[in-house]
């Protein structure tokens, strides 16, 4: 994939099948000779699309799959972050994605002990019925921020894109590429969250005409090229 116009290539996603739909309109003259059927029929492009099963999930793909924004998060360590504790629910913290926590009180005092007063997971602490935590009270949470991937679903904008598929037919053993000149990609329609199979998504991109495709008999929309 690479940005619309800068021939910057980089490795997006593995694509388990891909499907170009060609929807076209027409235009009909009616035979007024005859009263019958038509004496001419137009046909002309309304829209070209690409509907991809896509089968891996990087950072760059699921935000393009969300009209997103992927940032890469420096682990960062975190001191007495204050949240209120409810005993056997989450208190989620700040930093989603962390370790080494040290709980203590509010007001000051011993840190609470993990497995007894409280039990840690990456998304926060959830207090014990059975520990020292009291139920409504102020707690101090210093922690690390792990490293992470962060994607901000819906905070980016539609870009311009231009798509090369490279490909091998299993039957005759010949590479394929297939060029999409510019296009933009839709939602994915199911993104897949939790499942026993490998995860896939169906996304759509949308192909539109490129202008800077010129010369007689040349596609303004896709190239596909066979290896003999």
């Amino acid at each position: 994939m690479a940005e619309y116009g800068v021939a910057k290539y980089a490795p997006f996603a593995m694509v388990e099948t891909a499907d170009l739909t060609i929807e076209q309109e027409t235009q009909e003259l009616a035979d007024s000779y005859t009263g019958q059927g038509n004496y001419d029929k137009l046909y002309s492009v309304k829209s070209v699309s690409l509907d991809l099963k896509v089968t891996t999930f990087q950072p760059e793909i699921i935000a393009e799959m969300t009209m997103g924004v992927a940032n890469a998060r420096e682990e960062q360590a975190i001191t007495d972050e204050v949240q209120t504790a409810y005993q056997g629910v989450l208190v989620p913290l700040e930093n989603l994605g962390a370790g080494d926590f040290v709980v203590s009180p509010d007001a000051g005092g011993q840190p609470f002990i993990a497995g007894k007063d409280y039990f840690p997971t990456a998304a926060g602490i959830i207090p014990l019925a059975s520990g020292g935590i009291a139920d409504g009270t102020k707690i101090k949470v210093s922690y690390k921020a792990l490293e992470a991937n962060v994607v901000e679903w819906l905070a980016g904008s539609q870009k311009e894109r231009s798509l090369i598929f490279h490909g091998v037919n299993k039957a005759s053993r010949k590479q394929v590429v297939m060029q999409v000149f510019r296009g933009k990609f839709g939602f994915a329609d199911k993104y897949s969250i939790l499942g026993k199979d490998f995860r896939s998504a169906g996304l759509k991109f949308e192909v539109l005409a490129d202008p800077l495709q010129t010369g007689e008999g040349l596609s303004q929309w896709v190239r596909e090229t066979l290896l003999k």
